[in-house]
């Protein structure tokens, strides 16, 4: 595959996944606008928040809750530690090809060498019989 073939195969990958994530935000945040429309008709005041807020410490590990970190720490934390992790991933295969160059270079050696032989046999070889039916060419 060609650098460019290559680069532009990746392009149009990113810009699907661009688009993607384009068409899924924008109907999140549209999802948000009409739940809010929504929760603003509510008469607050016929809401028994006072009673699920003297019930809440009662649930299991609901004190953790309040514990959790932010979702906007988590999620920079998430990539954070994808960042390094693939800066880990990129530094080993780096170091794989290094390690594996010899075994390239030798085969890369032996396939130049069948060439060559390959280039030899066919010079050394007798020319083949002429095909029954064909235009005779003449010796040169």
């Amino acid at each position: 595959m060609s650098a460019n073939t290559r680069e532009d195969l990746q392009e149009h990958v990113i810009g699907v996944v661009r688009k993607s994530q384009e068409v899924t935000l924008a109907t999140v945040k549209k999802a948000v606008e009409t739940l809010s429309a929504a929760t603003a008709k509510l008469p607050v005041d016929k809401l028994p928040v006072d009673k699920f807020e003297s019930k809440l410490h009662e649930l299991p590990l609901a004190a953790k809750l309040y514990e959790l970190p932010a979702p906007s720490a988590v999620v920079s934390s998430a990539f954070d530690f994808a960042g390094r992790l693939l800066a880990e991933q990129r530094t080993f295969a780096e170091e794989l090809v290094k390690a594996t160059a010899p075994l390239r270079l030798r085969a890369e050696d032996a396939n130049d060498a069948q060439d060559v032989n390959d280039a030899n046999d066919a010079q050394d070889a007798p020319d083949a019989p002429p095909t029954p039916g064909a235009p005779e060419t003449p010796a040169a």
